[in-house]
């Protein structure tokens, strides 16, 4: 009898949690600033860029990216958490501003 996985399980509960701190990772920096980082957020961690080989990953929205490109923006809103998170707003701002920059870029390209 083959026992069942417990890795999806625990993978959902990291997930969770991760999505449960950004908030308050996120609240050193500005009303309006935490509301783009949310919108980021929620695209973003849409993109499944783990799956060996593939060319492209796909967000909600359909917009479409390489794999590098999408571990590079969730590496990069993990630092605006980290720099709301440490009093540097600035830093956060201009780090959001490349992500949405290249999101914007590639919304709905083939």
């Amino acid at each position: 009898m083959r026992m069942p996985s417990k890795l999806p399980r625990a993978a959902s509960i990291v997930a969770a949690s991760m999505l449960a701190a950004a908030p308050c990772a996120a609240s050193g920096c500005d009303a309006a600033l935490t509301h783009r980082f949310h919108e980021c957020l929620r695209l973003v961690d849409s993109l499944k860029p783990d799956k060996a080989g593939l060319p492209r990953v796909y967000g909600a929205d359909g917009s479409q990216f390489t794999p590098a490109q999408a571990l590079w923006m969730k590496g990069q809103l993990q630092k605006i958490e980290a720099a709301c998170a440490r009093g540097d707003p600035a830093d956060a701002a201009r780090r959001l501003t490349a992500v949405q920059d290249l999101l914007a870029g590639r919304r709905g390209a083939s």
